[in-house]
């Protein structure tokens, strides 16, 4: 996972091998890490919800969205894969996204709402991002672009986001039209799906991985 994501204080690096419990728990950036193995416990910032894993061993118990008071209301089976992940509520509790270790400490954002006691993954948002990078990059494929995300805006409707990549994701190992990527930020709407085209800047690749903080970004 990130260690760092700019805007936002250093986070715990937790890889898939990693299974110590003491990089778990609530961040700086106020988001919670889960470690395989190890119990950990989101609670939504009013307090309702809760995102749970039990403790285990070899075989992992489903991820759960519970109530305050421990009642399960779902098992979301597309996080309960054995790998560490990340969540972020929006200050609204309505929404949470999820930063799902996918190896080689990559991320790939996911983003859920909670409907009727239930959380419903939109993946609108995620598939934006992927458009705009590999439509910017064509020697980018949909599955080697990982979008993250860094934080909610005040709003509990906008992500701000990076996209991501392997280094060699463009080399003729992996791609049809070999060529050069670059990290994407941008800023997307949760609820359409769509990216704000004003935000879209370019990481440059000799500076930390840095938000931008003006325009759209000193708005959100």
């Amino acid at each position: 996972m990130l260690c760092l994501l700019a805007g936002s204080e250093a986070k715990a690096e937790v890889g898939a091998l990693q299974t110590d419990c003491k990089l778990g728990g609530k961040q700086a950036d106020g988001s919670y890490q889960f470690v395989a193995t190890c119990a950990g416990r989101s609670l939504s910032p009013d307090g309702h919800f809760a995102i749970v894993q039990r403790a285990y061993d070899d075989d992992q118990p489903p991820i759960e969205l519970q109530t305050a008071q421990g009642l399960t209301l779902a098992k979301l089976p597309s996080l309960s894969d054995d790998m560490p992940f990340s969540v972020s509520w929006a200050p609204s509790s309505q929404w949470f996204y999820v930063n799902h270790h996918v190896g080689s400490f990559m991320d790939l954002l996911q983003v859920f709402e909670i409907v009727d006691h239930s959380a419903v993954e939109r993946p609108a948002l995620v598939n934006s991002a992927v458009q705009i990078a590999t439509s910017r990059y064509p020697c980018l494929a949909p599955q080697m672009v990982l979008p993250n995300g860094t934080r909610w805006a005040p709003d509990s409707r906008h992500i701000v986001m990076v996209t991501l990549s392997r280094p060699d994701a463009c080399s003729p190992d992996f791609s049809k039209h070999p060529g050069n990527w670059h990290s994407l930020w941008m800023i997307g709407d949760a609820r359409t799906g769509t990216v704000d085209a004003a935000s879209v800047r370019v990481q440059p690749d000799d500076k930390p991985l840095q938000v931008p903080s003006d325009g759209v970004y000193a708005r959100r």
